[in-house]
């Protein structure tokens, strides 16, 4: 239990982020997760809307990032789902309404995942307009559902957090996430999470992160880019 008030770290802010919280814990990569979301949901529904039915190669691309996203965002629900939802249970009972909400829109975000999962795969499979049709209504159905459920977190979720969590337990949790991705996945986790970021979230990220993070997010950086310029057109 705390004692004393703890004190706010700078947080960063970024292009669709519904509320920065202030407290103790550094957020940044929540932030940069939700970033990553939502831009390359959107990504994904222009260049599913625009390629060419006979381009199968950059639409096996496509559907492989898909799964990319899902892999990032099924370690980030799971990390809530079996420590942060259950540790503000126990803590601030008086918001189990919000917790509640979060956690069903965890399973609001499940169906859309499934679906999208099963219409990209049935376009890759065999390309066709019904096909991409079908593909592109869940992957807008998977943005507006989880999109809606990332700012209800940055707005009631978050300040529950900062005041319920300590940064103990914030980086044991981080610590555990990065053992499940192993070595080569957290380079490309690196690449993708810190893609088209806003300038000065940059500058900030240079100034605060340590100096061999700082290098190796520039050597996976330049790497993701390039298979981003692919992939996206």
């Amino acid at each position: 239990m705390r004692t004393t008030a703890p004190p706010n770290l700078p947080q960063i802010s970024l292009p669709g982020q519904a509320a920065a919280a202030p407290g103790p814990l550094d957020m940044t990569n929540m932030y940069l997760a939700h970033y990553g979301f939502r831009r390359d949901l959107g990504h994904l529904i222009t260049a599913i809307g625009r390629i060419r039915l006979g381009d199968r190669r950059r639409i096996t691309a496509l559907r492989e990032h898909h799964a990319w996203v899902l892999f990032v965002l099924h370690h980030h629900h799971t990390a809530e789902d079996e420590t942060v939802w259950p540790r503000l249970r126990e803590r601030a009972p008086q918001a189990i309404g919000t917790i509640d909400a979060l956690e069903a829109e965890h399973e609001a975000c499940d169906h859309w995942i499934r679906e999208s999962t099963d219409a990209f795969q049935a376009f890759g499979t065999g390309p066709s307009e019904q096909r991409r049709e079908r593909l592109m209504t869940a992957l807008r159905a998977l943005a507006d559902t989880l999109g809606a459920h990332l700012a209800h977190e940055e707005t009631d979720g978050i300040p529950l957090m900062m005041a319920h969590i300590t940064p103990e337990e914030d980086a044991e949790g981080h610590k555990t996430i990065r053992k499940q991705y192993g070595l080569r996945k957290l380079i490309t986790l690196l690449g993708w999470i810190t893609s088209e970021l806003p300038a000065e979230v940059e500058a900030h990220l240079r100034r605060t992160s340590p100096r061999p993070m700082v290098l190796l997010s520039t050597l996976a950086g330049g790497r993701y880019r390039r298979r981003a310029a692919y992939l996206w057109g």
